[in-house]
């Protein structure tokens, strides 16, 4: 197979991640469907995964930055879910910066590991078979 995969992870806040997903893009001259974002939701489930091919924000500010700077919501984008604190334990902005427990870790593994095929699927087969094949959540 001779197809190029460029993976990167933006140096910035995630709030102005969007600066560097446009700068990329405009000088790879990449196609925005051919632009996969992934990223930690605490919206979802631990464990779980969804791929998109394009969709809102939900609130998430790495993703309003991107769309800000792209002009668009249509571009796919795969999240994996980190779960969410229970209300009034701790701000979301400390919980997503914590350390996973032992058993967290193991769910996490295995969900990365599952997203990682999603991803070699979207590149192989497209978007539509992998999401019907590896949306979902992943168990211990």
């Amino acid at each position: 197979d001779d197809r190029k995969l460029l993976l990167c992870e933006p140096q910035t806040y995630m709030n102005t991640s969007g600066e560097a997903v446009r700068a990329l893009v405009d000088y790879y001259q990449v196609p925005l469907n051919q632009v996969l974002l992934v990223m930690d939701d605490a919206d979802l489930r631990l464990g779980e995964i969804r791929m998109r091919p394009g969709g809102s924000s939900g609130g998430h500010h790495g993703l309003e930055s991107i769309e800000q700077h792209l002009r668009t919501r249509e571009y796919p984008r795969l999240r994996i879910g980190i779960g969410r604190t229970e209300s009034g334990e701790r701000r979301i902005t400390e919980y997503v910066l914590d350390q996973f427990s032992a058993e967290e870790r193991e769910l996490v593994a295995k969900a990365v590991d599952r997203a990682a095929d999603q991803v070699e699927c979207w590149v192989s087969q497209g978007i539509a078979r992998a999401m019907s094949q590896f949306n979902g959540v992943v168990t211990a």
